[in-house]
């Protein structure tokens, strides 16, 4: 399979134009490894024909029309693999969605596979062994031959997944509870920004002994860094690592000299920021510590009834996957449970009021479900 580089948006009008068929491959590439907030870096597509590279960073939105249109299609089959990831960077980035989805991760839990990693099935099923690229940087440009090649492959082994599942999928009667969870992984999957964690702190350091001074310098310290990399947009682990804060923290360095000498924490770090790390540590003297536990998130108290049907449902469910082989959060997940018991439904068509009760799951299990909440009621 031939494979384009695209960065032009004359190239990329002309590649989906020639795309035949109603079946495309996608993936896309992303810098989480190194940007605070990460970005789509590429995007792979491929046809049986012909795959692309295409530049996200070259061409703006309006530009990368043409393929948005494609994904866009209710027509068009686009094959991922763990697409939940790609729907949220491609909703976050652009506000595209993706209308007709085959998830081979997806059909791999259908199937039972011992295990649905990309890398796995492509080993063991296709006989590819592919690179490591999780920590490379995808902004890089000119992008290394050998990253261009992991990535074309990635898509062009998409195409032999889904000729390998859909048989298998339809001879295990799975096709049609598989076609539903897929376009229900569409409908659910909206990117929302993930506000400051403002007690993300106490992770850093989990000794409960900590005195008011070392909470407040701890915290001081977090904040500048979370200010630090939203200022530039980098990953903390290359900035300002957990490891140095810690160290930091601990050691209260006085001067630049001190902070110099703690060796986790860049150079590049100390010469742009050294002064703030050291008014973070003055400042954090002077503030009002934090307290020693962190507020206590207020949760319903649930009635014995709730309790009770919630409790009968999960053990159904943990039941029904293990006697059908079938991973558990393809019958129900806890959060649909809880919602169940919490407003049981009288009749079968009840469970339609259920975002997470499919039309297979009512079909399949809607009189089990009835049973479940009768008895534990």
């Amino acid at each position: 399979m031939r494979t384009l580089w695209i960065d032009q948006p004359e190239q990329l009008r002309d590649f989906c134009a020639q795309i035949e068929g109603d079946v495309i491959a996608f993936d896309t590439e992303s810098d989480h490894f190194h940007a605070y907030q990460a970005q789509v870096c590429l995007i792979q597509v491929g046809s049986r024909e012909s795959s692309a590279l295409i530049d996200p960073l070259a061409l703006d939105a309006d530009e990368l029309e043409p393929l948005f249109e494609l994904l866009r299609d209710p027509s068009v089959v686009t094959i991922l693999h763990a697409g939940r990831n790609d729907i949220l960077e491609m909703d976050r980035d652009y506000g595209v969605i993706i209308s007709n989805l085959f998830d081979t991760q997806i059909a791999a839990k259908f199937l039972g596979y011992e295990r649905n990693s990309l890398s796995w099935l492509q080993e063991e099923i296709i006989g590819d062994k592919p690179g490591q690229y999780s920590t490379f940087d995808w902004t890089t440009r000119p992008i290394p031959p050998k990253a261009r090649e992991y990535a074309a492959a990635d898509v062009a082994d998409l195409f032999a997944l889904r000729d390998r599942f859909l048989p298998e999928l339809e001879a295990a009667l799975w096709l049609e509870p598989f076609h539903q969870q897929c376009a229900y992984v569409t409908s659910i999957t909206k990117y929302e920004p993930s506000p400051f964690d403002e007690e993300g702190w106490r992770k850093i350091d989990r000794r409960k002994n900590l005195d008011g001074e070392q909470r407040a310098c701890l915290r001081e310290l977090y904040v500048l860094r979370h200010e630090i990399c939203t200022e530039e947009n980098r990953a903390a682990l290359h900035i300002f690592p957990d490891a140095a804060l810690r160290k930091i923290f601990r050691d209260r360095p006085q001067t630049i000299a001190d902070l110099e000498a703690i060796r986790r924490l860049p150079d590049e770090t100390i010469e742009a920021h050294g002064e703030r790390i050291l008014e973070a540590l003055e400042r954090s003297q002077h503030c009002e510590p934090p307290p020693e536990r962190p507020p206590r998130k207020s949760r319903p108290r649930l009635s014995n009834a709730h309790r009770s049907r919630y409790s009968a449902l999960k053990d159904w469910r943990n039941e029904t996957s293990e006697s059908l082989d079938l991973a558990g959060e393809f019958i129900a997940t806890n959060a649909t449970l809880f919602d169940v018991a919490e407003d049981p439904p009288t009749c079968v068509e009840g469970l339609d009021a259920f975002a997470g009760i499919l039309p297979w799951h009512r079909e399949m299990f809607g009189e089990e479900i009835l049973e479940v909440i009768e008895r534990a009621s």
